[in-house]
């Protein structure tokens, strides 16, 4: 329009360029133009931008942040419908959350690939799953999806061994009687019936990842590392001041906290990759630690394979075992003879990962280990990470991966650390409540033993009594229904199933509470 104003002026009595004019300022106003600016910087803050990046030129910006800016030019042009590959790949945990409180309120139409779990749920009101060259669409987010796909995964196993009994009888019916002149009619009838027949496929695997048990690392001191009154600058940027921080024995730390804060900083310092500018990183006697950087995949060999790449990180195990080891990392068969080289992003992080756990240390620090993996990859790590006996501190912008792996939450920011006593949910919980209901995380206070009388520990004993009877309930409760989900005979009957899948999660709900209520009253009971 600026352009056209400009030739206007200098031809005044140009109507073709007043019309062309005219026409410019009706779209402007159609695209509602006059807050175009606002929008794109609100869209930029929401991803992490600051309001001194919003005049920075493309070239000083890393690969993804270059992602970032190509996302937010997509949501601002606020298309009929938008196509996302992967798009909190380059997000923090922060940035991802934004963008997932914009796209629940998307008006137009969305196709979408993630590996986040907690992205999908907030995000999608449908999944289209492809697996075995078909396509299935299911109504719901990605939770519904799990339970609707355990549910038909259910009723075609049932079908399946239905169909292989009748198979397997009418095929032992024709052998018995089939040279017997008074039942040549009903053996004919059969074979015609078993050609017909149209044969239901055998059930593929929702998780194909193995069932095993992980290499532990030996036992560890009580103190694993610490940080004490750490200052750390870069130049005139101060990014911690007089920090102080301890990480013990079974420990599993999520870092949270804003884009820049310090999160990546602390965990290079901890793995002893970043010097301090003041105090001190102690680690403990004979602690063993290992770092997971986000370039990570850069370290591999190329030139090795799989197989090699798992041998040369533990010479100690025979051939089956590092097999056997990897088919829990989903690689199998001759899968573990391709090179490195050409492999994938998310294939490159199994391998990685797996190198990592073969020979564990005593602390992992992980920064970003779910990034390149899908949904099944992502649930190997947490099952592994989950079965570690060691100390984690990691970064993560997958609050699925936060909430299965990690007991303890650190907030980084304004040159220090605050901890939380729970996993992220936990820790969005807290960090939701009025700042008059909160409490100090570090120093928690709690009653004395002498303020219980007689009448409340007697309380406390007798509901936890009847707790416990609760719990044999509540488990006999849930087999029921588990045998309900699995009989055969309900295979056609989707109600039954449906509502026995609803009373065997809210039983499952009940336990959970109980628990949580249990370790409490324990708690309590024994101060």
């Amino acid at each position: 329009m600026l352009s056209l104003s400009h030739d206007i002026a200098n031809d005044p009595e140009n109507q073709a360029l007043a019309n062309q004019l005219g026409d410019a300022q009706n779209r402007f106003e159609a695209l509602d133009g006059w807050s175009l600016e606002e929008k794109a910087k609100k869209i930029l803050g929401g991803l992490g931008f600051t309001d001194r990046q919003f005049t920075e030129t493309m070239n000083v910006f890393s690969g993804g942040w270059r992602m970032r800016v190509a996302l937010a030019a997509i949501l601002l042009q606020e298309p009929d419908i938008i196509f996302l590959d992967e798009p909190t790949n380059h997000l923090d945990l922060e940035a991802t959350i934004w963008l997932e409180a914009f796209l629940s309120d998307w008006k137009g139409g969305m196709v979408m690939i993630s590996h986040d779990r907690a992205f999908l749920d907030s995000s999608v009101n449908h999944i289209l799953e492809i697996d075995l060259k078909k396509i299935t669409l299911y109504h719901g987010n990605y939770s519904k999806y799990k339970d609707e796909k355990f549910l038909r995964m259910e009723q075609h196993r049932a079908a399946y061994l239905n169909q292989q009994k009748q198979i397997k009888d009418t095929e032992r019916f024709i052998e018995r009687f089939r040279y017997k002149n008074t039942k040549a009619a009903q053996v004919q009838s059969r074979v015609k019936m078993l050609d017909k027949m149209e044969k239901i496929e055998p059930p593929s695997e929702y998780n194909h990842a193995m069932n095993m048990r992980f290499p532990q690392p030996s036992r560890l001191p009580q103190n694993v590392a610490s940080c004490s009154n750490v200052t750390k600058n870069y130049g005139d940027v101060e990014v911690f001041k007089d920090m102080s921080l301890t990480v013990e024995r079974g420990q599993k730390i999520g870092l949270v906290g804003h884009n820049g804060a310090g999160k990546s900083t602390l965990l290079k310092m901890l793995a002893g990759v970043e010097d301090v500018t003041g105090g001190a990183v102690r680690i403990g006697v004979n602690v063993d630690r290992a770092y997971y950087a986000q370039h990570q995949l850069e370290i591999l060999d190329p030139g090795e394979t799989v197989f090699e790449s798992i041998r040369k990180a533990n010479q100690e195990w025979s051939e089956t075992e590092i097999r056997t080891y990897l088919g829990s990392f989903l690689f199998t068969g001759d899968e573990i003879e391709k090179h490195v080289k050409v492999l994938s992003g998310g294939e490159k992080a199994r391998v990685s990962l797996a190198q990592m756990l073969v020979n564990p240390a005593h602390l992992l620090l992980l920064d970003e280990p779910t990034n390149h993996l899908d949904i099944v990859s992502r649930n190997v790590v947490e099952k592994s990470l989950d079965q570690f006996t060691g100390s984690i501190v990691c970064i993560s912008h997958d609050r699925h991966f936060l909430n299965n792996v990690t007991n303890l939450t650190c907030e980084v920011g304004g040159g220090d650390i605050r901890m939380f006593e729970g996993n992220y949910e936990y820790y969005e919980w807290k960090k939701s409540k009025r700042p008059s209901e909160e409490i100090n995380e570090r120093k928690p206070k709690l009653p004395s033993k002498n303020k219980l009388d007689y009448q409340e520990r007697k309380r406390t004993h007798n509901r936890l009594a009847w707790i416990k009877k609760r719990f044999n309930t509540i488990e006999k409760e849930m087999e029921k229904e588990r045998s309900t989900i699995q009989d055969p005979i309900h295979v056609d009957e989707y109600e039954i199933l449906q509502k026995a899948m609803e009373n065997l999660t809210d039983f499952e709900n009940e336990y959970i509470e109980l628990m949580e209520e249990q370790d409490a009253l324990q708690a309590k009971d024994v101060l």
